[in-house]
């Protein structure tokens, strides 16, 4: 799936009260809407979208100038009860017509 992948955020550590180790990747991104027009209104253009990824994967993009073009591989999950996209590897295909260096495949 194609996005523009406008920010990320990785946290670790060790929670203050649990005392018990944390890993917490997000990918935040912007999705196509589909267009559409009725008698009750329009939608087109784009929206945000925020991924829970492997803090791992985070570490690999990190390092570049937001936003990116990116191709997301993705399953969907089920995940207390709702379904959740997981998101297995997030590659850099471009930004602003300009090619991103390729990273290797995530294992």
């Amino acid at each position: 799936m194609k996005v523009t992948v406008v920010g990320v955020e990785r946290l670790e550590g060790v929670g203050k009260e649990s005392k018990k180790a944390f890993a917490i990747g997000k990918v935040f991104a912007t999705v196509k809407l589909e267009t559409s027009h009725s008698e009750q209104g329009l939608t087109k253009g784009a929206m945000g979208t925020e991924y829970r990824v492997d803090p791992e994967l985070v570490k690999r993009i990190e390092h570049l100038d937001f936003p990116v073009e990116a191709e997301l591989t993705v399953e969907d999950v089920m995940r207390f009860g709702k379904r959740e996209t997981k998101v297995l590897d997030v590659r850099p295909i471009g930004r602003a017509g300009a090619p991103v260096q390729a990273l290797p495949k995530a294992a």
